[in-house]
């Protein structure tokens, strides 16, 4: 799987793309990364301009001071080319896992910003961007106060991303800083012709991957996800609702109205549980067709 990233990694640098994102999670058999910053070093040094960034690093799960002596060591060698993406993360098993306690996350996180963004940062050669994930009005407004960016996910309406970016922006204000960017995580998939055949598929299995994701992760109004699946199912059509999928100028029709809502960073999810061959034939594709139009944008 390192290897694979590699490999993708100096694809992605010559496709043309900005950022390659790796994710965290623990104690599952489908590859999520463990350690995120350790693989951004391996595809860091694969490559020579790539950015790479995490979305995301489960902060309160980690020590901060580890934390802020890796990212301190990935500044130096590499330089201004990482991005780094915080999670508060949500999994009970991975909290039981590390000795962290659930409730005590937002703690540990507001407490890690300070250390990593005001305490450690003028250790750093260059601080590298950040983002704070989530949609809740507690992590926005958290993002906001400490000058970091969003990173959204992808189910939010257009409304409802104007609406966090003013939040941010007003907690910013107040703190005298600057809002940062506002990221999100888009599915996007590049069919091969622009029927609703080909569409319904790719949503039909994107759809069924994340049915088993939070069906096995979340907890849905207090209950495990597979137990509710009435509520499996709103998440589903929310889900087939907000992914970007069809033909070229479909799939940058929809980048675009993002865009105009605020959005100025895609983390465009092209992996799901397609394989390689397939994943990697939409990263050509994106960058052959789409990427150029966001540009000219």
């Amino acid at each position: 799987m390192y290897a694979d990233l590699r490999d993708d990694a100096r694809l992605a640098e010559e496709l043309g793309y900005d950022t390659l994102w790796v994710a965290e999670h623990h104690f599952w058999y489908d590859g999520w990364c463990p350690q995120p910053l350790i693989a951004v070093a391996s595809a860091l040094a694969a490559t020579s301009s790539l950015r790479v960034g995490t979305a995301m690093l489960l902060l309160p799960q980690h020590d901060v001071s580890v934390v802020s002596r890796d990212v301190g060591t990935l500044v130096a060698a590499y330089g201004d080319r990482l991005d780094l993406g915080v999670g508060l993360g949500y999994r009970d098993e991975e909290f039981d896992g590390v000795g962290v306690r659930r409730s005590e996350r937002g703690r540990r996180m507001e407490a890690a910003l300070t250390t990593l963004l005001k305490d450690h940062a003028g250790t750093w050669s260059g601080p590298p961007p950040v983002y704070v994930g989530g949609l809740a009005e507690a992590a926005i407004r958290r993002a906001g106060r400490h000058g970091a960016g969003l990173l959204l996910p992808n189910s939010l309406t257009p409304d409802e991303i104007d609406l966090r970016r003013t939040l941010a922006s007003q907690e910013a204000a107040a703190a005298g800083l600057t809002p940062g960017r506002t990221g999100m995580l888009v599915d996007v998939w590049v069919t091969s012709d622009g029927t609703q055949e080909s569409r319904d598929r790719v949503l039909d299995r994107l759809v069924t991957h994340y049915r088993e994701y939070a069906g096995a992760w979340f907890r849905l109004q207090g209950s495990p996800g597979f137990t509710r699946p009435d509520l499996l199912d709103r998440q589903s059509r929310r889900t087939r609702r907000a992914a970007v999928v069809g033909d070229p100028e479909q799939v940058t029709e929809s980048l675009l109205a993002l865009r105009a809502a605020g959005v100025d960073t895609f983390l465009m999810q092209v992996r799901g549980d397609f394989p390689r061959p397939a994943y990697r034939r939409v990263m050509n594709e994106l960058a052959n067709t789409v990427i150029p139009e966001l540009r000219k944008a």
